[in-house]
């Protein structure tokens, strides 16, 4: 069975690239969090409840910069802007940033390993396929290199940032109230611990498979 350190020696050559993708998608993941946030704020102007501290500091920087009268529509303004910039401006940023390099990755790494394996076989002496099937080792490699490389942009592209964004929700949550992060950060180890057990028993059979 495939270790951790096992899938991360296929990506040491592009380690500098594969870093920046990963900061960045957890990046973008946390930064969506301020949609639903902004959202919260517009409606507590729409229904003349107060916003939050950090967000009327922000309106009164804008309207001190601009000199602007802050007002309603200054602070629907700066909200609508925010959701604009989280969204609109970050898509094509996040496309490029992320999901094309991890792609881009992967195909690089099945292509070297692949190749690298190749030469392998081929200095490989001739008494060794007397006694190894050819096509049963070439169905092997395939197999293991496609699994171990395809690998990457769940882990990279999915899992990574997905967590950061667990966590920045249950930070957020803590800060309102801790004893709501208590139950969800329990539930969300509890799901977790479901998920990796069930992933070992595929795992497993896979192995057997093979």
């Amino acid at each position: 069975m495939a270790k951790f350190q096992d899938l991360v020696k296929y990506y040491r050559p592009y380690q500098a690239i594969a870093l920046f993708t990963i900061a960045a998608a957890s990046i973008f993941e946390v930064v969506e969090l301020i949609v639903p946030y902004a959202i919260g704020q517009l409606l507590n102007i729409l229904s003349n409840q107060p916003l939050d501290r950090p967000i009327q500091q922000a309106i009164a920087t804008v309207a001190n910069i601009t000199q602007l009268p802050q007002n309603k529509l200054l602070s629907l303004s700066v909200l609508m802007g925010l959701i604009f910039l989280v969204t609109v401006v970050k898509a094509p940023i996040q496309l490029w940033t992320t999901w094309f390099f991890h792609w881009d990755i992967a195909l690089r790494s099945r292509r070297d390993n692949f190749k690298k394996t190749i030469e392998k076989i081929l200095t490989l002496p001739l008494e060794f396929y007397d006694e190894n099937n050819p096509g049963r080792i070439a169905g092997r490699i395939a197999r293991g290199l496609e699994n171990h490389t395809w690998t990457y942009p769940e882990i990279a592209g999915q899992l990574i940032p997905k967590l950061c964004r667990v966590l920045g929700i249950f930070v957020i949550i803590l800060l309102i109230e801790w004893r709501i992060a208590i139950l969800f950060l329990i539930s969300f180890v509890a799901i977790l611990g479901l998920s990796l057990r069930d992933l070992r028993q595929l795992m497993e059979q896979e192995r057997r498979l093979d």
